[in-house]
């Protein structure tokens, strides 16, 4: 009978690696370096549902945080570790505990622990969040050793996650939501293009406060092959171009914000979307729809729905969709943002009830 860890059989310490999730892994690589080597070679596939990397650069907090708890985050089931500088070294603090590692820095060490869980060909994240700002949730508080407020810098982190655990990889990492806040298509570039492009089925893009309707180019973006495969793109905050608006007519689930639309982009729009039979969402914010008239005089005759001065109004039409027992439902309205419907084809299915499909295009 083996008297150590490190003297079992390598089978059986195979054996108890394929029982072991990450938050049993991680604290099993710091019981000695031996271990960690062994658990490193082997390149066990620890499942993980959830990944949050996360920063706020005024106060210098860094952590990432990782889940598998399935619909949203639980704290009974999430790990957190927290990375930051410590004199020649890093600090770790995970749980209850703060680890000292002299001569190394916290970002390769952070990118270090990342790797090893997604290390696998076979790894798949349902869920990766990269935050500026990020709520409190999975934050590690100081114990013994006070926090040094050292500012750290988001870029530099993405440049990371990029030369550390993506770009390395011979097999592109599997990831099927993914939601990064930034209004630069530079940041966005360091991570989307080393994913799995038919794994990817959702983009969100949102922005900080400080950076709302600002401009979110989108050149780059459009040209990965990722875009053929999305099933939902979405942006808050910031304002991508107008060219945007038909790039994206083949994804089924839309919601963005443009400076101008015009009639003969909606009128491509509304035709692409009567024929797709997987399209749920458009939602469409803009500023400036300079010929609105002749988009509304193309496309048949508009009900009237609320009327509150000549400013404020809303009008909506109803369109027969290539699946025939489907109607596309596009909505007008200065009051608030409601957009293009797809729903079971009942007229009193178009209003919002519980068992119909809702789907939309947004005109604010």
């Amino acid at each position: 009978m083996a008297s150590k860890l490190t003297d079992m059989p390598e089978l059986v310490m195979n054996r108890i690696l394929r029982k072991l999730d990450y938050k049993s892994i991680q604290p099993l690589r710091k019981v000695c370096h031996d271990i960690r080597n062994f658990i490193d070679n082997q390149n066990p596939n620890p499942k993980i549902d959830k990944i949050l990397i996360a920063c706020k650069e005024d106060t210098g907090d860094y952590w990432i945080l990782y889940d598998n708890s399935g619909i949203g985050l639980n704290p009974e089931t999430w790990t957190s570790v927290y990375y930051e500088k410590y004199k020649n070294g890093c600090l770790v603090r995970y749980k209850d505990k703060e680890i000292v590692l002299e001569n190394e820095n916290f970002l390769n060490r952070s990118m270090e622990d990342l790797e090893m869980v997604v290390r696998s060909k076979n790894a798949t994240v349902r869920f990766l969040r990269l935050d500026q700002l990020p709520l409190d949730c999975g934050q590690v508080e100081p114990i013994k050793i006070p926090k040094s407020n050292e500012k750290v810098n988001f870029s530099l982190i993405l440049d990371s996650l990029k030369k550390k655990v993506l770009e390395p990889r011979i097999h592109k990492l599997k990831v099927h939501s993914l939601m990064i806040e930034t209004n630069d298509q530079k940041e966005i570039m360091k991570v989307l293009p080393f994913l799995d492009s038919e794994f990817l089925k959702e983009l969100y893009i949102f922005t900080t406060p400080d950076d709302k309707n600002k401009v979110l180019e989108m050149d780059e973006i459009l040209k990965l092959d990722h875009l053929n495969n999305f099933e939902s793109f979405e942006i808050s905050g910031c304002i991508v171009p107008d060219n945007c608006v038909t790039k994206l007519a083949h994804v089924p689930y839309n919601d963005i914000r443009v400076d101008s639309i015009n009639s003969k982009d909606m009128l491509f729009l509304k035709d692409v979307i009567l024929r797709l039979p997987t399209f749920r969402k458009f939602d469409i914010s803009f500023q400036n729809f300079p010929d609105l008239i002749e988009f509304v005089e193309a496309t048949g005759t508009w009900k009237t729905g609320t009327t509150l001065s000549p400013e404020k109004f809303e009008i909506m039409i109803y369109l027969q969709m290539e699946d025939i027992d489907s109607i596309l439902e596009i909505t007008f309205s200065t009051l608030k943002a409601k957009p293009f419907e797809k729903s079971p084809k009942a007229f009193e299915t178009l209003l919002m009830t519980s068992d119909r499909i809702r789907k939309f295009w947004k005109f604010p």
